[in-house]
């Protein structure tokens, strides 16, 4: 009797085995659960086709292999446990360049970098990328345009204090400081959201910056356009409508891109953060929505351009990410800046505003400086 009871277990448990080993596979092929997908920038790998020649060069297998790891049942859910493992036991983020400082304060490497200048491009370089940027403005106004130049903050430079100790270096001359002594010496009038931000961190009814996001929070987010839309108001001569805000709706959870890094980690629970402020609002006087705005800036734009701003108040602008990607008025990609005429590109608009955090100013604008004074000179 007891070999027998000792021979159904056996049974029942190489049938659970069995039915573990076939669920992901059942998954796979029948997708009978739904499975939350892994968030960031993941290539997907595709089936492989079958020919003669993939089969008897090995390409075929090698696809399908490949194919075949990325695409298993549950792998999204598998891959969160894994990191969350990770992370809560050895602190180890499985996102690309991301640092865990104190108190689970997250950040991207290369904003550190730029707190201690460690990525300084010298002032040389920097005088002379001033200077041309002293030219696009004069160009610009002559032909009744504008230039605007804003520096957004950077996370780094706002919390010093939370980086891990293993990251902590002697600070030195930095690229943001380099910029702003050229602007004042050489007259190039700009929006600095980075001294501003840091003179308002104790006072701020709302956090201006989230735990487990790079950008400024929404609540940031929105001071800065506004600034923004009296900025260019004042320096191009022009009214455009107002962005009256009701009120801000706190929550605990954090939304949109106040948990844009965490996201990236993929991990199965959120890492502890504070509450977030997010606004309400309207756009009063619509009918002076005719000054078209091109703004060319790094992802600190991404959160302005997602509320559609650019086409409610900035005349239907466009976003050119990194001055590469062209994002419009259908808010999905429209074409690259390398493939159109650039001076003709510049001509459709009326203001045009450079944005950068302080983490992209070694490669300050991404070629749009060179591009525009080499073009128009």
């Amino acid at each position: 009797m007891a070999a027998q009871r000792t021979h159904t277990l056996k049974r029942i448990l190489f049938g659970i085995l069995l039915l573990g080993i076939s669920v992901p596979l059942i998954q796979h092929l029948t997708h009978f659960s739904n499975v939350r997908g892994l968030w960031g920038a993941i290539e997907e790998e595709k089936p492989a086709e079958f020919s003669t020649k993939s089969w008897f060069d090995g390409s075929f297998q090698a696809q399908t292999d490949k194919y075949l790891n990325e695409n298993f049942g549950f792998r999204p859910s598998f891959v969160r446990i894994h990191n969350q493992l990770q992370f809560s036991l050895f602190s180890i983020p499985h996102a690309n360049g991301v640092v865990i400082g104190k108190d689970w304060y997250l950040y991207e490497e290369n904003y550190i970098r730029a707190y201690y200048g460690q990525d300084f491009i010298g002032d040389s370089t920097i005088q002379e990328n001033t200077r041309k940027l002293r030219f696009i403005k004069d160009d610009l106004e002559k032909q009744g345009k504008s230039l605007v130049v804003m520096f957004a903050p950077g996370k780094g430079t706002f919390f010093p204090e939370f980086f891990p100790d293993s990251l902590k270096a002697k600070k030195s001359r930095t690229n943001y400081t380099s910029y702003i002594e050229q602007f004042k010496q050489q007259g190039l009038p700009h929006l600095d959201f980075n001294a501003w931000f840091l003179s308002m961190k104790k006072t701020s009814p709302h956090p201006l910056y989230p735990k487990g996001g790079i950008h400024w929070s929404k609540y940031g987010e929105i001071l800065a356009l506004d600034s923004m839309i009296h900025y260019i108001e004042n320096v191009s001569n022009r009214t455009l409508p107002k962005l009256v805000v009701e009120e801000y709706e706190v929550k605990r959870i954090n939304q949109a891109g106040d948990y844009d890094i965490a996201e990236g980690m993929n991990l199965l629970f959120q890492i502890p953060t504070y509450p977030m402020a997010y606004p309400k609002y309207h756009i009063e006087n619509p009918e002076r929505n005719t000054t078209r705005v091109l703004f060319v800036s790094d992802s600190y734009f991404w959160g302005i351009y997602n509320y559609q701003f650019t086409v409610s108040i900035f005349g239907n602008g466009e976003f050119w990410f990194y001055n590469n990607e062209i994002y419009g008025k259908t808010f999905g990609l429209e074409g690259l800046v390398g493939e159109r005429n650039f001076l003709d590109e510049i001509k459709k608009f009326d203001v045009v505003v450079l944005i950068s955090t302080d983490a992209n100013l070694n490669n300050f604008t991404n070629g749009f400086i060179d591009q525009y004074f080499n073009s128009a000179k």
